[in-house]
């Protein structure tokens, strides 16, 4: 019993590996959702294992409210950005190790006070453009259709967070405050976010 188990757990492997066959010149389509936003993607497969990619990702914005020792803000975190990738498949099935790199949009925008004083808040990657490591899994679940998962990191550099006097603010007085030079510390020392994505997607 054991034995013919087996058998049919190989058969199955084989099968969806098989369903899931990629082949040179493929063109692969696919919308979904991550953790900067909605996720549209666009692929071309170079050759059995190997696949470049690129996903455009945005259309999110949460709201930012927040009183602390270091004053009040009140602002937008904007999420976006674009990710170009190269695909690996080392054993030619559904999974996929991935490099590239991700072009942020992402920003924190935000106006209170600091240190007692008028002041706006920005923060953004420190890298413009940041290095981006993930592994994913596609299952193929109809003739071209999949379902897709990655899940990885992407190397910010930090958060370069800018505290700036505004009106009747003092800046002098905002750059000696301690609470506003240990959250800029803070946010340097964030040099990787991670990154996670689900959708589904059409092979041509």
């Amino acid at each position: 019993m054991e034995f013919k188990t087996l058998l049919a757990a190989t058969a199955l492997t084989i099968a969806g590996s098989t369903a899931f066959a990629q082949e040179a010149g493929d063109v692969t389509v696919g919308v979904g959702l991550s953790n900067f936003g909605l996720n549209l993607e666009g692929a071309y497969q170079i050759d059995p294992q190997l696949r470049v990619r690129g996903a455009l990702m945005g259309g999110f914005s949460a709201s930012y409210d927040e009183t602390d020792d270091a004053g009040t803000a009140e602002g937008d975190f904007d999420l976006g950005g674009l990710a170009i990738l190269a695909d690996y498949y080392p054993t030619q099935s559904g999974w996929r190790i991935s490099g590239g790199l991700f072009v942020s949009n992402t920003e924190l925008s935000a106006s209170g006070t600091s240190a007692g004083e008028e002041a706006e808040l920005t923060a953004e990657f420190a890298n413009a453009v940041s290095p981006m490591v993930t592994t994913g899994y596609e299952w193929g679940f109809a003739d071209g259709w999949s379902f897709n998962s990655e899940l990885g990191v992407i190397f910010t550099g930090g958060f370069d967070l800018d505290v700036t006097a505004t009106g009747t603010g003092n800046q002098a007085v905002i750059d000696a405050d301690p609470d506003v030079q240990e959250a800029i510390s803070d946010a340097e020392d964030l040099i990787a976010v991670p990154y996670l994505s689900l959708g589904v997607s059409y092979k041509y």
